[in-house]
């Protein structure tokens, strides 16, 4: 089976390529963020929610009614 060939230009190369690099950016940025250190305070923070019980937290549609 013979395929058909597209036929593209450099310029469209070139925009698939400057999209690629921003892409490569973001996600850069992304980990560079986990490698950031979080503060004492926050820490503490995330401790102490992870030693609430599930039933303290509110539910999606609870949040909802307050905000929308």
């Amino acid at each position: 089976m013979r395929m058909r060939t597209k036929s593209i230009t450099l310029e469209e190369i070139n925009e698939n390529i400057i999209g690629l690099k921003r892409e490569m950016d973001e996600i850069k940025g992304f980990l560079e963020e986990d490698r950031l250190d979080l503060s004492a305070e926050v820490k503490s923070r995330i401790e102490e929610s992870r030693k609430r019980p599930i039933s303290e937290f509110k539910t999606q549609e609870e949040i909802e009614k307050k905000f929308l």
